[in-house]
């Protein structure tokens, strides 16, 4: 970013494109690790390689999207609430 201080709704922006990353890595099979954070993390400054960080972590943590397609997990149309 340009700007010496980032707002709210940019850091924002950030965090959404480290989780799509992580949604994408999913989607196509591959496999996590510990590293392909900090390698897929294209900022530079430290606010936002970290706020990427978190979205990225989160998007791999997280239950959601393509993850739930995979493994058939959540809820489908047409199937029943559980009681």
């Amino acid at each position: 970013m340009s700007t010496l201080e980032t707002s709210d709704f940019q850091l924002s922006r950030v965090y959404g494109q480290g989780w799509n990353a992580a949604k994408k890595l999913l989607a196509d099979g591959r496999r996590r690790s510990e590293s392909q954070s900090a390698k897929l993390n294209p900022y530079r400054g430290d606010e936002e390689r970290a706020r990427w960080a978190k979205g990225f972590d989160e998007g791999l943590a997280s239950r959601t999207g393509s993850h739930n397609a995979t493994h058939g997990r959540g809820w489908h149309p047409g199937s029943k609430s559980p009681r």
